[in-house]
């Protein structure tokens, strides 16, 4: 578990833009505490919830037991979702490929995103 843990942290950092060493700091957490929990330590829920809030990520997703880092309640009141659910409800078998596949290519597009 800690090794995914810590992968996953130091992702996050990666993708903020941020060094672990100033996550520790906004947290509250000594120096080093992160580092610890990639071989020798394990934390306390406490720190997993603060860090999961800092990131706005589920704790599930840090501890690796899911790979869907944002709470379903959050997707579901999306505007952009809900337009996107209701243009598919309305969409027959093929308009909807096409829609998909056309929203997949604006993502790769935007995000040099390759998972679908």
């Amino acid at each position: 578990m800690e090794s995914t843990l810590y992968e996953r942290i130091r992702m996050l950092c990666e993708k903020k833009g941020i060094s672990i060493a100033k996550l520790e700091n906004d947290c509250g957490f000594a120096n080093s505490t992160i580092k610890k929990w990639k071989s020798t330590s394990t934390p306390g829920v406490d720190k997993i919830k603060v860090i999961a809030r800092y990131f706005g990520v589920t704790v599930d997703y840090i501890l690796g037991l899911t790979d869907i880092p944002t709470p379903a309640d959050e997707l579901i009141g999306d505007d952009d979702i809900i337009s996107i659910q209701r243009a598919r409800s309305k969409m027959v078998g093929g308009d909807r490929q096409k829609m998909m596949q056309m929203l997949r290519i604006g993502f790769e597009y935007a995000f040099k995103d390759d998972n679908q």
